[in-house]
């Protein structure tokens, strides 16, 4: 098996790091009209990489997942976790989650609060999440995601 590793993302990786999570939104069956409207609202700059914790999870040398996490004090936002399609079903979300959840609970967070695609909800209940509401999305009327959180415990 290849060599996993989980590294902070570096700012020249943001349009790469943007795709990665386009082909990610893509795997789910969602029509052109939706994926025209991703394509322009899931992106990951390199401010943000430059603001946040942004960490890239590669095998075997190549970049095969992102998570951005935005430190909020007691609350910790997940606002992007991706992975790309082939290497989905491998290790690989989970992997990615935990180390942002630890460095969430080392930044003094209590909990990390996410907008799921609905097609991800069980993968966070999997990882122990709960809903906890809904989130309307603004760019596209009539859609909600589920609100979710994850407890840090007293870690």
């Amino acid at each position: 098996m290849a060599e996993t590793r989980i590294r902070p993302a570096r700012p020249e990786e943001a349009a790469a790091l943007t795709a990665l999570a386009v082909r990610a939104k893509g795997h789910w069956p969602y029509d052109e009209a939706l994926m025209a409207v991703f394509r322009r609202t899931i992106v990951i700059t390199a401010g943000d990489i430059a603001a946040h914790c942004v960490l890239v999870h590669e095998t075997g040398g190549v970049a095969d997942g992102v998570a951005v996490l935005i430190a909020r004090g007691g609350d910790a936002e997940l606002d992007h976790l991706w992975v790309d399609p082939p290497a989905i079903g491998r290790g690989v979300g989970k992997r990615l989650f935990l180390a942002v959840a630890e460095r969430a609970r080392r930044a003094g967070a209590a909990r990390i609060v996410l907008n799921s695609d609905p097609y991800a909800e069980a993968f966070y209940l999997r990882l122990g999440a709960v809903r906890i509401g809904d989130h309307p999305v603004a760019e596209i009327p009539g859609r909600v995601l589920p609100r979710m959180a994850f407890s840090l415990g007293a870690g």
